[in-house]
């Protein structure tokens, strides 16, 4: 007996061991590099550290929160994120409706082609398409609907970042139809439909008040996790945006690689909202998370 005691209080310290590598990995390769940095980027915004440490100041700070600029660039990044996750789900939405079994052979080929392509080999590829040079125009100069270049419209590096959200949607489109279809068959809404259609329900009225609202509760997570990666795009926005307004992560790496010292804390404070922003909206997943293990 005190043999197979022993046993047991060794495999269960063993098992709490074990237990805390994943979280002590996890500490000391993400928390507290990220702390650290994040700690730095406070004092240098404050000017009590760095090349412009002269001393604790507000005045970076006061210069990021009245510019125009930075407010311009932060709606511009939420919108445009909005607007991809927004019209990407709509078309996933609308893929499932009309097709709800699997794709398989070429056709899943087609669709989970798409996962493959980098974001700048995808920003090329937009431009190359739809700038005023590109394919697109083209093609309709040669048909008369244009008159050259100029006849045709900025669809990359325009003020409503266009380009920024089709390529954008052209890259989550395939994620979240492949999300919703999981979804659709794992939690068996086919045989929802089924009974719904035996009850005498429209299919229009299944897909407004079953299969919409149930795809999107069980996918909110996942979403907003793509929300956040559209949020932090850089190689899209750099190619395809414009000086103003500018997604958040090219003015950041803006200010932070000028030759303008000023610019530096400034960099490190639109970084810092950004963080916080991001922080809020992981809260909320989490939240979504627990209400729907609830």
């Amino acid at each position: 007996m005190m043999i197979s005691e022993n046993l047991s209080l060794k495999n269960n310290r063993m098992k709490k061991i074990t237990s805390l590598i994943p979280a002590s990995l996890f500490a000391v390769l993400v928390v507290l590099p990220f702390s650290a940095g994040l700690v730095y980027a406070v004092l240098y915004s404050f000017g009590i550290t760095g090349v412009l440490d002269h001393g604790f100041t507000f005045s970076h700070w006061n210069t990021v929160l009245t510019s125009t600029a930075v407010l311009r660039s932060f709606l511009f990044t939420i919108g445009t994120a909005i607007a991809s996750i927004f019209i990407a789900s709509s078309l996933a939405l609308l893929f499932v409706i009309t097709g709800t079994k699997k794709q398989n052979g070429i056709s899943s080929y087609f669709l989970y082609l798409p996962l493959t392509i980098p974001p700048l080999a995808a920003a090329f590829f937009t431009f190359q398409f739809l700038s005023g040079s590109g394919i697109v125009s083209r093609v309709f100069n040669a048909l008369h609907f244009t008159n050259g270049i100029d006849g045709f419209p900025d669809l990359v590096n325009d003020s409503l970042g266009f380009g920024i959200v089709f390529t954008h949607v052209m890259l989550a489109f395939p994620f979240i139809s492949v999300l919703f279809q999981n979804y659709y068959h794992s939690e068996q809404l086919h045989s929802f439909k089924e009974l719904s259609s035996t009850l005498g329900a429209t299919n229009l009225q299944f897909n407004r008040t079953i299969l919409i609202p149930a795809l999107l509760k069980k996918s909110a997570a996942p979403l907003l996790l793509y929300f956040l990666f559209v949020l932090g795009s850089f190689e899209i926005p750099l190619l395809l945006g414009r000086q103003d307004p500018q997604m958040i992560s090219v003015l950041i790496n803006r200010k932070l690689s000028l030759f303008n010292l000023e610019d530096i804390p400034q960099g490190y404070i639109i970084a810092i909202l950004y963080t916080l922003l991001v922080s809020l909206l992981l809260m909320m997943m989490m939240k979504i998370k627990k209400k729907e293990h609830a």
